[in-house]
């Protein structure tokens, strides 16, 4: 028996390839819910996202919407939306091509002409932070305006506290950058991605979805409580019923404080350094206005700092949800702001939407939660060590969105079923 902790997207994506693979699993969820931070719902007539707000339609996504019979469901924007950046008390256009860095007003002349200069640059040097390697590559004021807050906006950090080597190596990997991150741009002439798409009930649909197509392999309320190496494997005792169950290896898809606190009990110094990753505050207010604007959202430019809002998505343009908009509040910047009472959040949010955007707002909706910060704690993460039979996986231990937690759980129940083939004596 495999037993998996957590029915969270990555939890259920790691049941479907061993569901595919016919071995005996079965899936924990401490909550009635399946999803994890994937949350959706309705206030009023506007379906909101507490979690994500958006995937990315590629070909793999495409497959997996139809495997898991949403295809009547799915929303997918226009490909061609772009972003905007708030800088300088403006809304400007982000450039996606060499040329248009010679056209938006986010770039003064002098700073595209510096951007043109990163080929000659050198790659990643050893323990380089995030902001000092985009500074040297593309220069302060293109860092500044456009890379540090959008690529901070993905964890919502400071990509000075970011380590290149764990943060934005496999990043750059995955986009066959090597030494210049111009080449590949010259090379395809424009930067471009598979559209966003999400579903008409939101995002949660997608879970819900996974869920069904296990049937009972998942069981909610079901809070594991402590893990017990054995003889023959490990055990598990679940919440107040004090039942048990016997697996012979157990993958824990939880947050990364769950994963700790699981692991006191059998291996302390893997749940210790765990237990030390940082997260940032995140506030998600939803508020409703009358903006008309043609994009997928903004981010706010460092050189906005003082401010409480980071980002807004424009779910009324992407997936034309009548005056709705996500915005983002908090993070590494400006991380007290998330323990502010609901009525000044939602004060700040519309006030600072209209500020930056010029369109009265009303907030409807205000959620908080933590992400992953993938910062200078991270590099602990490099000697981690569990024992044979205990596998951890989730956003925090590596690539986050949807794309990396389906990559993740296949790569987990590689490792899983690899052991599951070999005897007592590990032999196969």
């Amino acid at each position: 028996m495999i037993v998996v902790v957590g029915a969270g997207i990555t939890g259920l994506a790691i049941g479907h390839e061993l569901l595919e693979s016919g071995v005996d699993f079965i899936i924990l969820e401490a909550s009635d819910r399946v999803g994890g931070v994937v949350q959706s719902g309705k206030v009023g007539e506007h379906v909101l996202d507490w979690g994500p707000q958006r995937g990315r339609l590629t070909p793999d996504f495409r497959e997996r919407i139809t495997k898991f019979g949403l295809d009547d469901e799915l929303l997918v924007a226009k490909a061609d939306l772009g972003l905007l950046i708030y800088h300088g008390g403006v809304l400007r256009r982000v450039p996606f091509s060499i040329p248009e860095m010679f056209t938006t007003d986010a770039l003064s002349l002098r700073g595209a002409i510096r951007v043109l200069l990163e080929p000659i640059t050198a790659g990643p040097r050893d323990n380089e932070r995030v902001d000092a390697y985009f500074r040297r590559k593309v220069g302060s004021e293109a860092y500044d305006t456009l890379i540090g807050p959008f690529f901070g906006g993905l964890y919502g950090s400071n990509p000075a506290d970011m380590d290149v080597e764990v943060a934005l190596a496999p990043i750059l990997s995955r986009a066959g950058v090597r030494r210049s991150l111009l080449a590949p741009l010259i090379k395809r002439g424009r930067v471009s991605a598979a559209p966003a798409f999400s579903f008409q009930d939101g995002m949660e649909r997608l879970p819900q979805a996974m869920a069904k197509a296990l049937g009972d392999r998942v069981r909610l309320d079901a809070p594991v409580e402590l893990i017990s190496a054995t003889r023959r494997g490990w055990e598990l005792t679940i919440g107040d019923t004090g039942e048990r169950i016997k697996a012979e290896q157990i993958v824990m898809a939880t947050p990364a404080p769950a994963a700790a606190k699981l692991l006191e009990h059998q291996v302390p110094k893997a749940a210790a350094t765990i237990k030390a990753l940082n997260h940032n505050p995140i506030a998600i207010v939803h508020v409703t206005a009358d903006l008309d604007a043609d994009a997928m959202g903004f981010q706010v430019a460092f050189s906005e700092s003082h401010r409480a809002l980071r980002g807004v998505t424009f779910q009324h343009c992407l997936f034309n949800r009548p005056r709705l908009f996500s915005t983002f509040l908090g993070g590494a910047l400006n991380p007290a702001i998330v323990d502010a009472d609901d009525a000044l959040l939602a004060n700040t949010a519309a006030k600072e939407f209209e500020e930056t955007t010029g369109a009265p707002a009303e907030a409807i909706s205000v959620w908080r939660t933590q992400m992953p910060a993938w910062d200078l704690s991270w590099r602990a993460l490099k000697d981690l060590k569990l024992p044979t039979g205990l596998y951890v996986a989730g956003s925090w231990h590596a690539r986050a969105g949807l794309p990396g937690r389906f990559a993740e759980a296949k790569s987990v129940a590689t490792s899983v079923l690899g052991v599951s083939t070999q005897g007592p004596d590990g032999q196969l």
